[in-house]
C-alpha cells in the first residue's frame, strides 16, 4: 500500500500541529501504514506540494481546521483527482468536520482514521478553488476582517455581532443579481453566506441539508432588522427569519450590478476573488473517513 500523506502547518498553534502530526505518524506505524509530512510555506506552495505527490499517496490526513481543508479540496479541484481524506481538526470552528461527526478529540479522531471507513461528501467549487465550509460576500466579509484571529479564539463569536452593529451605519447595501440553475434575483443585498453544510461558526443552523450549496442573502440591513442577525450569530438558528431570503442550487453566478464598486469575496475565511463569480457544486468529490456508522 502507498503511504499516506500528513498534511498540516508547523507554524500553527505553537507547534501543537506538528504535535499532532508525529503523534499520528507513530500511531499509523504501529498499524503498519508508512507515511511522510507534506508542508508548505504558503498556501499555494502546499497545494503544488500535494498536487505534485497525489501519485505517491493512497490517503491524505489534514490537521487543520477548514481553511488547511481548503488547501486539499483545491489540490483535488485542480488535479483533477483524488484520495481518501482523514481529518483531525484543529481550527478554531471546525465547521466541515463537525458536520461529518469527525471528533475533536486527537485521539478519538485517529481512531476514525485507522478505521478507514469512508463516506462520499460534495464541496463547492469558485474559479478553481475549493469551498469547503463557506463562501461570504458583503459586510459580513469586511466583519471577518475586522476580527483578529486572538480576538476570536478569546471572545468566541461574539465579536462578530459586535463588529456587525459597528458597520449598520454605513451604506451597506450591494445590489447584486443571483443566477441559478432554476431562478434569477436581483437584490438589494447587506450579506450573503453561502455553505456548504448545515453548520456555520460551528452551530447546525438549519435542519435541512440537500446536496447543493445553502446561500442565505441578508438584504438592505437596518437596525430594526440587527436582532435577526444577532439571533443568528450567536445560536445558528437563521432558518425562518424574514429578513433572510434563501435559495439552494448546485450552480451559481453572483454579478455586481455596480461595475464602480469592487466586492471582494472570503473563502472559507480566507480573502478570496472579486465578483463577477460562478460557484459550481461538485457532487460526491471526497472519500471522507468518517465514524463507522452505529446499527
Amino acid at each position: 500500500m502507498k503511504p499516506y500523506g500528513i498534511l498540516f502547518n508547523p507554524n500553527a498553534g505553537n507547534g501543537e500541529s506538528e504535535r499532532k502530526a508525529k503523534n499520528l505518524q507513530e500511531k499509523l506505524k504501529n498499524n503498519k501504514i508508512d507515511s511522510f509530512f507534506i508542508a508548505g510555506d504558503s498556501p499555494e506552495n502546499t497545494i503544488q506540494k500535494l498536487i505534485d505527490r497525489m501519485s505517491e499517496i493512497s490517503a491524505i490526513i489534514a490537521i487543520g481546521g477548514d481553511g488547511t481543508l481548503n488547501i486539499v479540496g483545491t489540490a483535488f479541484i485542480r488535479s483533477n483527482r483524488s484520495v481518501p481524506l482523514g481529518i483531525i481538526p484543529g481550527g478554531t470552528i471546525n465547521n466541515f468536520a463537525k458536520r461529518w461527526n469527525i471528533p475533536i478529540d486527537t485521539e478519538k479522531a485517529i481512531a476514525v482514521i485507522l478505521d478507514n471507513y469512508t463516506n462520499k461528501v460534495s464541496i463547492g467549487k469558485c474559479n478553481d478553488q475549493a469551498i469547503i465550509s463557506s463562501f461570504t460576500f458583503g459586510k459580513l466579509a469586511d466583519i471577518s476582517n475586522d476580527v483578529r484571529q486572538s480576538e476570536k479564539q478569546k471572545y468566541g463569536l461574539i465579536v462578530y455581532p459586535y463588529q456587525a452593529l459597528k458597520k449598520i451605519g454605513s451604506k451597506t447595501s450591494y445590489l447584486i443579481r443571483f443566477k441559478t440553475e432554476k431562478e434569477e434575483q436581483d437584490l438589494k443585498t447587506w450579506v450573503t453566506l453561502i455553505t456548504t453544510t448545515s453548520y456555520v461558526g460551528g452551530l447546525p443552523y438549519t435542519l435541512d441539508d440537500p446536496n447543493a450549496f445553502h446561500i442565505n442573502i441578508l438584504n438592505n440591513m437596518t437596525m430594526s432588522k440587527a436582532m435577526a442577525y444577532l439571533t443568528y450569530a450567536f445560536t445558528g438558528h437563521l432558518k425562518g427569519k424574514k429578513t433572510i431570503t434563501r435559495l439552494e442550487a448546485e450552480s451559481l453566478e453572483i454579478i455586481n450590478l455596480d461595475s464602480e464598486i469592487k466586492i471582494q469575496s472570503r473563502i472559507d475565511g480566507d480573502p478570496g476573488p472579486d465578483l463577477p463569480l460562478h460557484l459550481e457544486w461538485k457532487k460526491d468529490l471526497i472519500d471522507l473517513m468518517v465514524p463507522i456508522k452505529k446499527e
